[in-house]
């Protein structure tokens, strides 16, 4: 299979970020929704072959209730998609994983990679 090049990672990526670009993004402790984010569009690069999809700023939010932050998912109306989540290394980079309801979810970036 052929590895793809810089313009088709981009291709996906700015097809991606266009399908979630008014979705809403969740942060889960297991099934337990703790936080609910409205999402406001997505830039896509290329970082060497890969496409990224980096979102543009989210704003903060309540926190709805108390648990360690583990994932977040994307939703688009139709569908779903998986991100990893923590405070480094991840696609969804957040100021703490210790959410307690009441107190602000901030999201600090969140990056979709494309490799080729």
């Amino acid at each position: 299979m052929a590895t793809a090049n810089a313009a088709a990672t981009l291709q996906r990526a700015s097809d991606w970020g266009t399908s979630f670009a008014s979705g809403t993004m969740v942060i889960k402790a297991g099934a337990t929704v703790l936080a609910t984010h409205s999402l406001a569009g997505f830039t896509a690069s290329n970082s060497g072959n890969d496409g990224l999809a980096t979102a543009n700023a989210i704003a903060d939010v309540t926190i709805a209730a108390t648990g360690t932050a583990d994932s977040a998912e994307i939703n688009d109306g139709t569908k779903t998609y998986t991100l990893t989540l923590g405070t480094s290394g991840t696609e969804v980079i957040v100021t703490t994983t210790n959410y307690i309801s009441g107190e602000t979810s901030s999201i600090l970036s969140l990056v979709a990679n494309f490799p080729a």
